[in-house]
C-alpha cells in the first residue's frame, strides 16, 4: 500500500474515533462538567418558570419576548452540554456519511420531535390523565430508557449493513460513484441514469430509513425543560403559550446540533477527498465501509452502555431543586 494511502487511512481513522474517544479519556473532566452542567439547567429552568409567570400575570411585547428569548438560549444551551442525540447524529454522520442537506433535516427533525414528544406527553398525561407536572417529568426516564435501547439497535443495524458492504464484491462503476460522492458530498444523485432519478435505487431508500430510525431513536426523549415549561404553562393556564415556547427552544436546539452535524459532514468529505485522491478507490470504499462498521459497534455501545447506566441507577430529579440522587460516576455521555 502506498505511504500517502496509509497517511490518508490514518487520517481518516483520527477523523473517525476523536469525537468517540474523548469523552472516556477525559470522563473525571466530565464529571465535574455534568455537575456543573446540572446547576446552570436548573437556573434556565427556574427561569423559563418565572418568564411563563411573568407572562400569565402582565401578558404583553416585554414578558412575551423575554419567554421566548430565554427559551431560544435554553434550546441552545441544551444542545451545547453533552448528550447522546449530539454523539449519534456526530457518529452517523462521520461513520456513515451523508450530504449537508441530510445532516441540516436529521438535526432539526431529532429537536423538533424532541420538542413535540414533550408537548404529546404533557397533553396526554396532565391534561388527559391528571397527572402532576413532577410525576409527568418523572415518566421521562421511561421514554429515555426507550431511546435508549433504540440506539443500542441502531448500532446493530448500521453494523450489518456494513458487514453487507464488505461482504459485496466491488462494481466496475465504483470509482465513478465514490469520486462523484467525495467531491460532491451527495446522495441525492443517480450516476447510473444520465444525472436523474427515473427510480428509486433500493440502496437510497434503506439509507432514509436508517436516518429516519436515527432520528426516532435521539428524538423520543423529550427535553426535561420542555416538559417542564409546560406543565407550568397549564397550572397557569396559557398551554399554548407553553406550546410556542417549546416550539421556540426546539429551533434553538436544532441551529447549535446543525453546527456541529455540518462540521461532521466537512471533516467526512475532507476524509474522503483525501483517501479517492489517491485513486485507489476500490481500498478508500473498503475503508470506509470498515469506518461504517466501527461506527455501528460506537453506537451499540453507547446504546448498550446508557440503557445499562440507566436501568441501574435511580432516576434523580436535580432540576426541580433537589440535589442529584445518582450514584457512582455519571456517563459522559448522558443528558
Amino acid at each position: 500500500m502506498p505511504v500517502t494511502m496509509k497517511r490518508s487511512l490514518l487520517l481518516l481513522s483520527v477523523v473517525l474515533l476523536m469525537g468517540l474517544a474523548y469523552p472516556l479519556l477525559l470522563q473525571d473532566a466530565f464529571q465535574g462538567l455534568s455537575l456543573q452542567l446540572v446547576a446552570w439547567q436548573r437556573e434556565f429552568h427556574r427561569a423559563l418558570t418565572l418568564a411563563i409567570s411573568e407572562f400569565s400575570g402582565t401578558p404583553g411585547a416585554a414578558t412575551w419576548s423575554g419567554l421566548l428569548g430565554i427559551s431560544f438560549a435554553y434550546g441552545v444551551f441544551h444542545a451545547a452540554g453533552p448528550g447522546h442525540g449530539k454523539a449519534v447524529i456526530t457518529t452517523y454522520l462521520l461513520t456513515q456519511g451523508g450530504a449537508r442537506r441530510r445532516a441540516l433535516a436529521l438535526s432539526f427533525a431529532a429537536s423538533l420531535l424532541q420538542g413535540g414528544v414533550a408537548i404529546a406527553l404533557v397533553l396526554v398525561l396532565v391534561h388527559g390523565l391528571g397527572w402532576l407536572t413532577r410525576q409527568a417529568m418523572g415518566s421521562v426516564a421511561w421514554v429515555e430508557q426507550a431511546s435508549f435501547v433504540m440506539v443500542a439497535l441502531l448500532g446493530v443495524w448500521l453494523c450489518l449493513r456494513a458487514v453487507r458492504q464488505l461482504r459485496r464484491p466491488l462494481p466496475k462503476v465504483v470509482t465513478q460513484e465514490l469520486s462523484q460522492r467525495a467531491h460532491d458530498d451527495v446522495h441525492e444523485h443517480d450516476h447510473a441514469c444520465c444525472g436523474g432519478h427515473h427510480h428509486v435505487d433500493p440502496s437510497r431508500a434503506s439509507d432514509w430509513r436508517t436516518a429516519l430510525a436515527t432520528v426516532v431513536a435521539i428524538g423520543i426523549r423529550p427535553c426535561s425543560g420542555a416538559v417542564l415549561l409546560l406543565g407550568a404553562a397549564t397550572l397557569l393556564g396559557n398551554f399554548m403559550v407553553g406550546v410556542a415556547a417549546v416550539l421556540v427552544m426546539s429551533l434553538g436546539t436544532a441551529l447549535s446540533v446543525s453546527a456541529l452535524a455540518l462540521a461532521s459532514v466537512f471533516a467526512r468529505g475532507w476524509a474522503e477527498r483525501r483517501l479517492v485522491g489517491q485513486g485507489t478507490f476500490g481500498r478508500a470504499r473498503r475503508a470506509l465501509s470498515w469506518a461504517a462498521l466501527v461506527g455501528g459497534l460506537a453506537i451499540v455501545a453507547l446504546g448498550v452502555s446508557l440503557t445499562v447506566t440507566g436501568a441501574s441507577q435511580p432516576a434523580s430529579a436535580p432540576l426541580l431543586g433537589e440535589p442529584p440522587t445518582r450514584s457512582g460516576s455519571s456517563h459522559p455521555f448522558s443528558p
